[in-house]
Formats: C-alpha cells, sequence, structure tokens
C-alpha cells in the first residue's frame, strides 16, 4: 500500500464475484511431464489390467507405437516418451495454490469494450474506448485465487493441421479446473466508465469467456456480485 491509498480516493472499487459455468481452462506453457500420472490414475480407474487397457486405447488414439501385448510398464514408458513432446498449458501456483494473473481479466473486459464500442469516443480526450479503459481501469489483487490448491483435472485435446508433411495431428494438454468461483476488485479513476456501460460489458465478457479454449466454449461464468466498496 502506498503512503496517499488512504487520503486521495482517485478510483471508485467494485467488488466482483464470478463463478464458472463449466471448466476454466489454464493457458500457461507447463513441462509436459506434470501430465504423465493423470494419463494413468485420474479416469477413476484402479485395477492394474484396466489402466492398461485403457493406457493402451488412450497411445492408439494418439497415435503412438504400441502392441496390444505390451505390459503396463512398457505403455507407461510409452505414455511418458509421448507426452514430453507434447505440449501442456495449465496454471501459475505458489504457496496459495493455483491462481489467475489480473492482467489476464483485464484483457477480457478491455476485448469486451473493444467489440462492444470500438469507433466510438469517450471522455475529454475523445479517445478510442479501449485505450480510454486501458488507462483507467484496474484489476487488483495481482494474483486472484481459483479457490482450490491444484487442478481438477487435466483434458487432452487433438487437432488437426495441413503443412509441408501433409496432414498431421496436434496434441495439447490443458489443466483444467470445474466450476471455479474467483473474487477481485475493479477499479475505476474517478467512475469514468459510465454506469451503462458496465452491464453490456459484463454480459458479452461472461458468453466470451475467459482463459484458454474459448473458442470451444470453455471458460464461460456468471457474475454474482458488483458492488461499490467506495
Amino acid at each position: 500500500m502506498g503512503i496517499f491509498d488512504t487520503a486521495v480516493s482517485v478510483f471508485t472499487v467494485y467488488h466482483t464475484r464470478l463463478t464458472f459455468r463449466d471448466r476454466f481452462m489454464g493457458g500457461i506453457p507447463k513441462n509436459p511431464k506434470i501430465i504423465e500420472g493423470w494419463l494413468r490414475s485420474k479416469a477413476g480407474i484402479e485395477q492394474e489390467e484396466e489402466i492398461r487397457r485403457a493406457t493402451l486405447r488412450t497411445l492408439v488414439e494418439l497415435g503412438a507405437d504400441v502392441r496390444p501385448d505390451m505390459s503396463f510398464e512398457e505403455l507407461e514408458k510409452a505414455s511418458e516418451a509421448l507426452a514430453v513432446e507434447r505440449q501442456t498449458n495449465g496454471f501459475k501456483v505458489d504457496e496459495g495454490g493455483i491462481y489467475l494473473e489480473s492482467r489476464a481479466v483485464k484483457a477480457m473486459l478491455k476485448e469486451s469494450i473493444n467489440i462492444l464500442y470500438a469507433g466510438d469516443r469517450w471522455g475529454r480526450t475523445k479517445k478510442g474506448p479501449k485505450s480510454f479503459f486501458a488507462e483507467r481501469v484496474f484489476i487488483n489483487p495481482d494474483r486472484i485465487r481459483l479457490d482450490r490448491s491444484k487442478p481438477d483435472g487435466v483434458a487432452l485435446f487433438i487437432g488437426h493441421v495441413s503443412g509441408p508433411k501433409g496432414p498431421q495431428s496436434t496434441l495439447t494438454y490443458h489443466e483444467y479446473v470445474e466450476r471455479a468461483a474467483i473474487e477481485f476488485d475493479v477499479l475505476v479513476m474517478k467512475d469514468e466508465v459510465k454506469g451503462e456501460h458496465w452491464p453490456e460489458v459484463w454480459v458479452h465478457a461472461q458468453e466470451n469467456g475467459l482463459g484458454a479454449l474459448r473458442s470451444q466454449g470453455f471458460g464461460r461464468f456468471d457474475i454474482e456480485d458488483w458492488a461499490a466498496k467506495r
């Protein structure tokens, strides 16, 4: 806290709470080795033979060089070899658990502002809404907690691309949390974003989503609280 924070009221502060409707996908690139255990133990399968068969099916679907008679130990090695060659995206973590950086929320709001009001001019300076917003709206805290200590799971996504080598499949893993809730403050300089804009911005942002794989419908949420603190 700065020495003038309590003496000067530059910002109107809005407390915000939102809950994701389904999965919120992590988008931070991470070491693929973190998902090796998930491939074998997070599918609700306990018996070793069932795990072996499930692992075999998964590896076949991913194009790995495996045989039906391979032992579980051999399949483990095959899955590890496959995993380390692929990209994993997830969440940042510290001693308090996993978190979302505030800049991601601000980027989401700026995107909605630009979609809704591009071409308008805001304020005395007649700036474009996106620039006007970026200079006057801030998100606290820097690390927004995802109300749990670790991801709920890792999801596999297979895509298809064409290149010099012809059609190929791409493999990406994403950590996710299910129906997480987050809380943060939105600081608005002198309350200069008009009140009628905020419902439109939030309604658009809810459907546009937050986080990775938004084009697949992930990261949509509902605003549950928006209240001025001062």
